[in-house]
């Protein structure tokens, strides 16, 4: 009951201040109802997450000053909605949107409701190893704006800022409740909630009215089919990703109507939305800002003239200076460290003097030699790279049957745009045109980068969008086929649009199991509560996995591999390297490694006996486990059958870091509830 009152509370935060600027933003009729629910979830998060990051900003982050500004934007809001247009007009407006496509949006909507509640038992599991998203909240709230110093590695760091936008809203919600088991749940919730109206919003800005509910369905709770499990599996475990998702998806509807209508508030008010989407996650946008840039194609082609071609490139330019305008400035204030800099300088690389690449050994635990710089040679042959951008983790499709999809998708879009109606041509030059973007991109990387990290960026972090192009380009050659039979049979296009829509949800949903999240989930809580009620504030934490936060976050307590990974924070990388390597050795051999111990203090080992239960196990290697039951220094004193805890004989820890005590992230002795 606590996590379901916490999500009312943060989704009243959002959308108080949403709905008035949604409201504000359009007259009456102007747009359809699902992109003004688009708009209220990415102006509500820019409103809500911008007072946040102002105050966090300014070192003034106090729940006492967060609320009463928070009132005045939003009242501000309503008052310039209701000058607008009144509540009446507004209210009259949507019902004759809602009875104009009760079909469409009644389907629409079964089918997002289905996914948000596929979503509600994430509420009550306790994810990870992603913690480290919720901890930059915490540290916030906790030091009542942007820390100079946070705890990672075991050392005092400047903090990296580039999601700050995200940090301030998420410490809004860890001071709404202490529960730091329940945030990043609800977190995950809200941001589904956001993507899914995104992506129907974007749907129906395409034309995609009958199916356009199946968007979110086939890229949110798609476990069966092309590549989707990548996206999918990431709205099972909260990570900024997702509300970047959230957020940018949202702009993505709104910059598409602006664009197609030729309206400079509304492209204004998109690139608002994609400002604040960039400080939350910059992957989400570079691929919103593929699909704003073909849908000013899709109506460059469509248009005549040589004026009413070049115009929908005008509102774009608008849309893409405010957006960029809003992410400088978030930047300039957010203070800490910029989190990105070796992509910026990939150089500085150079200075790392390892013969393995350090990116690879820190991603997963790979020891693979380092490419030559300048070399002018791909950092993995071209066909390899485009044949990862279209396959995924849970199967491969064989390399004619990719170039069948590839030649299907092309034909199929050059169909829709002779052919079909109004916004439904551009669908196919938009979903294509996102599909070859980030392949290129993903080539691009591919040739200029010579470290792993940056030279896998398209195989890694832009995969699921090649499935986004195609599924827009799938969907709106459905949405053309059962427009065609209205034309002759209306109501068998309402029953054939029904079928399937239905069909593929009851398929596709039942497949998104909870079973091992659910398990997973179960062990951690062993764990956590052992630590939290067992172990003395002061307790120092070695765990066989690198971790993103969650012991720090969840128990309050110090964890000597527990950080986000520094992959692009180039100055930290060689101690961090050298660190987990050191622990590799102390795993594989303790007895030969007892030094090591010594020297960080630890008092507890943490040995988990399944992959991900608390972090990544690649770069910590196999645990020698016989070697660690006969080390004498070494007494296990929690054994389950996901993990051993040895409690480290004569330890002495220093006392609870400074960065570890304050009003909000504090030692934690109660057990996890919900």
């Amino acid at each position: 009951m606590h996590s379901l009152i916490v999500l009312a509370v943060v989704a009243c935060v959002i959308a108080v201040p949403g709905i008035a600027a949604s409201l504000a933003a359009f007259r009456p009729g102007e747009v359809a109802i699902v992109t003004r629910l688009a708009a209220a979830f990415g102006l509500g998060f820019a409103a809500a997450g911008g007072c946040a990051f102002v105050l966090a900003a300014t070192h003034a982050f106090r729940l006492s000053f967060y609320i009463p500004l928070w009132l005045v934007v939003s009242a501000a809001l309503w008052v310039v909605a209701i000058r607008r247009a009144s509540i009446h007009d507004q209210a009259t407006a949507l019902i004759d949107d809602v009875n104009k496509n009760l079909f469409p949006l009644l389907l629409g909507a079964v089918v997002v409701a289905a996914v948000l509640i596929a979503h509600v038992s994430y509420l009550h599991l306790l994810g990870a190893p992603r913690y480290v998203y919720y901890l930059n909240g915490l540290e916030i709230a906790n030091s009542h704006g942007v820390p100079s110093r946070t705890l990672e590695y075991g050392q005092s760091w400047a903090p990296a800022t580039d999601k700050i936008f995200l940090d301030a809203f998420t410490s809004v919600v860890a001071l709404i409740s202490n529960n730091v088991a329940v945030g990043p749940g609800v977190l995950l919730w809200v941001s589904t909630f956001g993507a899914a109206i995104g992506l129907w919003a974007a749907a129906w800005e395409l034309g995609i009215r009958r199916v356009g509910g199946l968007l979110p369905l086939l890229l949110l709770g798609n476990s069966l089919i092309l590549n989707i499990a990548v996206v999918t599996g990431d709205f099972t475990d909260y990570r900024s990703e997702d509300f970047g998702r959230a957020v940018a998806f949202c702009a993505l509807a709104l910059g598409i109507f602006a664009i197609r209508e030729r309206r400079t508030l509304p492209a204004i008010i998109a690139g608002l939305v994609l400002g604040a989407a960039s400080g939350t996650h910059l992957v989400p946008v570079v691929v919103v800002a593929i699909g704003l840039l073909f849908t000013g194609v899709a109506e460059f082609l469509r248009s005549h003239g040589t004026r009413n071609r070049l115009a929908p490139f005008q509102y774009g330019i608008i849309l893409a200076a405010v957006g960029g305008v809003a992410g400088v400035i978030i930047r300039i204030f957010a203070g800490g460290s910029f989190g990105l800099g070796g992509a910026s300088s990939p150089s500085t690389y150079n200075s790392i003097r390892t013969s393995f690449d350090p990116t690879a050994y820190l991603y997963y635990g790979g020891f693979i030699p380092r490419a030559k710089a300048n070399s002018g040679l791909w950092y993995l042959p071209p066909s390899q790279t485009l044949y990862g951008m279209m396959t995924g983790s849970h199967f491969h499709w064989p390399s004619w049957a990719l170039w069948v999809i590839f030649s299907a998708a092309v034909v199929a879009t050059v169909a829709l745009f002779l052919l079909a109606r109004d916004e439904l041509r551009d669908a196919g030059v938009v979903g294509l045109g996102i599909f070859l973007g980030v392949m290129v991109i993903a080539l691009a990387f591919d040739f200029h980068y010579h470290i792993y990290l940056e030279a896998t960026f398209g195989v890694r972090r832009l995969r699921e969008a090649t499935s986004l192009g195609l599924i827009i380009i799938a969907l709106g050659v459905i949405e053309g086929l059962i427009a065609l039979l209205a034309r002759h049979r209306a109501r068998l296009a309402v029953a054939v649009s029904a079928v399937v829509v239905i069909a593929l949800a009851a398929w596709m949903l039942p497949n998104n199991s909870l079973r091992l999240d659910t398990r997973l989930s179960h062990q951690r809580t062993v764990l956590i509560n052992w630590m939290r009620t067992e172990t003395p504030c002061n307790a120092r934490f070695l765990v066989n996995q690198r971790t993103e936060g969650p012991v720090t976050s969840l128990t309050g307590r110090y964890a000597l591999l527990e950080a986000m990974g520094p992959f692009l924070r180039v100055d930290k990388l060689p101690y961090v390297v050298n660190l987990l390597l050191d622990s590799r050795q102390f795993f594989q051999n303790p007895q030969a490694n007892e030094a090591f111990l010594r020297q960080h203090n630890i008092s507890y080992v943490v040995v988990s006996r399944v992959p991900f239960l608390l972090g990544y196990p690649g770069p910590t290697g196999v645990t020698n486990v016989a070697k660690m039951n006969s080390a004498p220094f070494l007494q296990r004193v929690l054994v389950t059958p996901a993990v051993i805890v040895y409690r480290v004989v004569g330890a002495r820890p220093a006392p609870v870091s400074p960065l570890l005590k304050g009003p909000v992230l504090h030692c934690i002795r109660t057990r996890v509830h919900y």
